[in-house]
This record gives C-alpha cells, structure tokens and sequence, in this order.
C-alpha cells in the first residue's frame, strides 16, 4: 500500500503521461509506484533519526521531475502533422528540460545521503591519534615497497622465490606476482613515483598532526569587541564570531567572503582553525572594526 503523501502526487503524476503515453493513467501509476519504491531505497540510506525530514523534501524533488514529464510530448501521440521547426525546436527544449530535472533529482539524492551518513570530524588528540595510525600505516607501506624493490633487483633469488620473500614482509601474494610483471614503462616492482607519493603523503600527515598536537596542546580563547566576542576554540579547532546583535548584510558578506559560515548549533560564525584561516580571520577582524567604527560616527 502506497504512503499518503504519494499517492497525492497522483494527479500530476497522470498528467505527466497525457502526451507521452497512450494510457496517462497507467503510466501514472507506474509513476506512483516507481517514486514509492525509489524513496523507500532512499530513506533506507539514511539515519533514523532524519527520515521524516527528507521525506517531503525527496517528494518535493520528485514533484517538480513529474512536473517537467507532463510537459513532454510523443510524436506518436500527438500526431505528426503541424510539426514544424519550431514545434520541433520546443520538443526538444522539453526533452532537456526534463533530463535535467531528473538529473537534480539525482543528484540531490546522492548529496544527501553522503552528508547524512558521514563519518563525525574528530579533533583535538583524537585526531591526533587517527593520523598517527595513518601515519604509521604509510611508513610501513613505504618500507614495505622499499624491501619489495630490493627483492626485486636480486639476482640470486628464483622468481618463487622473490615471491616468498616479498609475502614474508608482508605483501599479498598477488601483489608479489604483479611486481615481477612490467609495467606499460618495463618497469618491475614499485616504481619511483609510487614511492614519491607516498612520501608526500607521510610528509603531509606529519604536518598535520604536528598542528592539531599544537591545537590539542592551547587553551581556548576569547577576545572581546565592540561588536560581540571572537572565540577561538582550540579544542574544536574552529574560530567563531558571536554578534551582540544581528549583524548587518555588509557584515554577513564579508564573513561569507572570508569563508565563515552560519552554525545554527553553535548559533555563531564559524570557520576551522588553518594557517589559511588565520590569515583571513585577521584581515576580517581590521574590516568589521572599520565598518562599526563607521557606523558609530
């Protein structure tokens, strides 16, 4: 049995088959049935807890899909006399108009099931101890292709037994088989810029764990202005703008122009802690000093 607010999309959805179908009724119904099972695959996708908010937002999506079908028109049904140019010029503007709908549709459910399924940011040591395991992981992989390359070169070893060796230090079997095939270079085992890579990556992770022990490490802050308070939040690691008052639209450009964002949880401005955003927090701060004083005058 469909859900109510399906079935009340039944008139547009046998709309959407007048001139596309020989039975608009039919194929409305199919209509109906399809958007059923896709949002049921849909909501399956997503938290508990969130289903009932994106229940009427996919039903909206879907309506405004239907809404560009029921535009369409089939030659075999609407006859093939009168149509000129210009008939075919909107037939085809229709068309578009509908694959593009539909692609939305799409993609805005993808969108949505990434967002609500992603993994929670982890900050201040727990981060520092998820990039320490990662680290880890590609100094051993870095090793580990280092030794294979070394095996590799032997002359006194058998090709089995290359094998062997490369499986003792750890690598699968057929990663060890696939090292003694050349690539589309000739080049046998891991090539330099594999190696290269990933030391770009620990050199990197590096960086990144030695500014989030640096954050983990501060106390938070708060400096107090004219216009509210600037928290520095360390253990969040995000700096935040709270307003006395609702800022203005100049205000809210420039946070937006600086790449802050409005969080209705923290009821703040906010942006994460980088070198980049350092930089740019600076330079804010000097703008909105500037357009309060002004304002005062």
């Amino acid at each position: 049995m469909r859900r109510q607010k399906v079935e009340e999309c039944k008139e547009l959805a046998h709309k959407a088959g007048q001139w596309i179908s020989f039975d608009p009724d039919r194929y409305g119904e199919g209509l109906l049935d399809s958007m059923e099972a896709e949002l049921e695959v849909f909501l399956g996708k997503l938290p508990e807890d969130v289903r009932d908010d994106y229940e009427d937002k996919f039903i909206a999506k879907y309506k405004e899909w239907m809404g560009a079908l029921s535009r369409c028109f089939s030659q075999a049904i609407t006859g093939a006399g009168g149509w000129k140019t210009a008939t075919f010029r909107r037939h085809e503007k229709t068309m578009n108009a509908e694959r593009n709908a539909r692609k939305r549709l799409d993609e805005w459910k993808e969108k949505i099931i990434r967002r609500c399924n992603r993994q929670e940011r982890l900050t201040g040591w727990a981060e520092v101890e998820r990039l320490q395991a990662k680290l880890e992981e590609l100094t051993d992989m870095q090793e580990k292709m280092k030794a294979a390359n070394k095996i590799i070169r032997s002359k006194k070893l058998s090709e089995v037994e290359k094998v062997d060796e490369m499986m003792a230090i750890g690598l699968s079997e057929a990663t060890s088989l696939q090292c003694l095939e050349p690539d589309f270079a000739g080049r046998y085992g891991f090539p330099q810029y594999a190696l290269s890579n990933n030391l770009a990556k620990i050199k990197d992770t590096e960086a990144k764990m030695k500014r989030h022990e640096r954050m983990a490490s501060q106390e938070d802050e708060i400096h107090r202005h004219s216009w509210g308070e600037l928290h520095v939040d360390y253990s969040d690691e995000r700096y935040r703008f709270l307003f006395d008052d609702k800022p203005s639209q100049e205000v809210i450009g420039k946070m937006k122009e600086h790449g802050y964002k409005w969080s209705p949880a923290n009821k703040a401005w906010q942006r994460q802690i980088t070198p980049n955003a350092a930089y740019s927090t600076k330079k804010l701060l000097e703008e909105l000093e500037q357009i309060f004083t002004e304002n005062e005058k």
